[in-house]
């Protein structure tokens, strides 16, 4: 299974994403479903080993409660759309523990991190819609309380959501 260990949103902060984005769908297709909405904090990739060595450790991770501020709409030259955040030290500092925690995912050569949730995989002539789309329909900000850090596994379900939280740890 694939895993990764990340910032779960809350639905009632899934809906208001959502709610801001609606506008700038002319068609479902490419759009996360809100479901799967979150922030990526590292990457591990597919695991077949046993779950409590990744489990265990969570517990090592420290933070006091913090706010994420979303801020606006980017694109990454690979077609994908996503909400950008606010800079957040406690964000960058949770980063830094996990990656001492678990050094063995630190993938050497890797980009750059850039705090981000996908809520688009476009297609190159969708672009230009989109970035109209956002003149007329800027999102707002969007205040996302963390009090966790959450290990998930990407698999899809009958109702097409990918991303399911297995285990989470309170600060």
């Amino acid at each position: 299974m694939r895993l990764f260990l990340g910032i779960e949103l809350s639905v009632s902060v899934k809906a208001e994403i959502s709610s801001m984005l609606s506008p700038l769908k002319s068609s479902e297709k490419g759009w996360e479903n809100p479901h799967d909405y979150h922030l990526t904090l590292l990457f591990i990739g597919d695991f077949t080993g046993n779950l409590n060595s990744i489990t265990g450790r969570m517990i090592e991770l420290r933070s006091r409660p913090f706010l994420l501020t979303t801020t606006t709409i980017h694109f990454f030259n690979r077609r994908i759309m996503y909400l950008g955040f606010e800079h957040s030290p406690e964000a960058y500092a949770l980063r830094k523990q996990i990656l001492a925690v678990y050094p063995e995912y630190y993938r050497s050569g890797e980009k750059e991190f850039i705090p981000h949730m996908t809520v688009k995989r476009f297609q190159r002539y969708e672009q230009a819609d989109l970035i109209e789309g956002l003149k007329n329909h800027p999102p707002h900000p969007v205040h996302i309380p963390v009090a966790e850090i959450s290990l998930f596994k990407s698999e899809k379900d009958p109702e097409n959501r990918k991303y399911h939280v297995i285990h989470r740890v309170s600060f």
